[in-house]
């Protein structure tokens, strides 16, 4: 299975699994999925990483995932928007068979946002 593929398998399982809450993650940067524990008072509505993970793979990490369970059109919120401010991470959301990417360009301080596909974690 190649990585892209693997990812998008495990995060999707994930999202599945904890329907109907969301499920959220980390993307390690050799693209390794780790799934974390949503914290939220509301986890069908929104998530909140544990925080303990972010510390554990503190440099390692390449972006964030989270699901929107059931949705057939899993695009960021607003308050995943602002999230976004963070310019080092990628941010993942999904669910089903559609993911999307978003992240903050500071060169051009603008939220970018894609289809996530396999040209955003390069070829495998």
């Amino acid at each position: 299975m190649e990585r892209f593929d693997k990812l998008i398998y495990e995060m999707q399982s994930h999202a599945e699994e904890d329907y109907p809450r969301e499920a959220c993650g980390i993307i390690l940067k050799d693209f390794t999925y780790v799934r974390a524990d949503n914290l939220s008072n509301t986890p069908t509505l929104t998530f909140e990483l544990d925080p303990g993970v972010l510390v554990k793979y503190d440099d390692q990490i390449w972006g964030i995932f989270h699901s929107h369970p059931g949705s057939d059109q899993p695009l960021p919120s607003r308050e995943d928007k602002h999230a976004a401010a963070f310019a080092e991470y990628k941010f993942i959301v999904g669910f089903g068979l559609k993911y999307f990417i978003y992240w903050y360009d500071s060169k051009l301080d603008a939220l970018k946002f894609d289809k996530f596909e396999s040209k955003h974690i390069g070829n495998d």
